[in-house]
């Protein structure tokens, strides 16, 4: 029964992440200067209103997915680990925070002008797969 826990609470923090970072990165789809290399592909404003969909979605299955190979991670790590930093797995959220630190300052180095949306979504992705997975998980 824990492993479905997990793998339902992982699927539904991706599924979190997924609803909550489209609204970061959203607007993002429709400012793109018309210059860029997909707005050249098509042209007619409908067939963008498509790809934008069409991206849209496989953002949310793919933060669904990776939701719940988490929830694997945290079945695996759960088992020896104790509850600190207000989570039943310290050894889990701080892999995860700092797993999402590094991926930000990544991103960031890359494209520096969006700083503030990367952030915004560390912050948001280490709240929902940090510590609301593993407490719906045990919950």
């Amino acid at each position: 029964m824990e492993t479905v826990a997990a793998l339902f609470s992982g699927f539904v923090s991706g599924a979190a992440v997924g609803v909550f970072g489209l609204g970061i990165f959203g607007p993002l789809l429709v400012s793109v200067p018309t210059t860029n290399w997909l707005r050249r592909q098509f042209p007619d404003p409908s067939n963008w209103v498509m790809v934008s969909l069409g991206a849209a979605l496989v953002a949310q299955a793919g933060c669904a997915v990776l939701g719940l190979l988490l929830g694997v991670v945290f079945l695996n790590v759960a088992d020896g680990g104790s509850s600190g930093l207000g989570s039943p797995s310290w050894q889990f959220t701080l892999g995860i925070i700092l797993a999402l630190a590094l991926l930000a300052g990544g991103a960031t180095a890359w494209q520096p002008w969006l700083w503030r949306r990367f952030t915004l979504t560390a912050l948001l992705a280490a709240g929902c797969y940090g510590w609301m997975l593993p407490h719906l998980a045990t919950g």
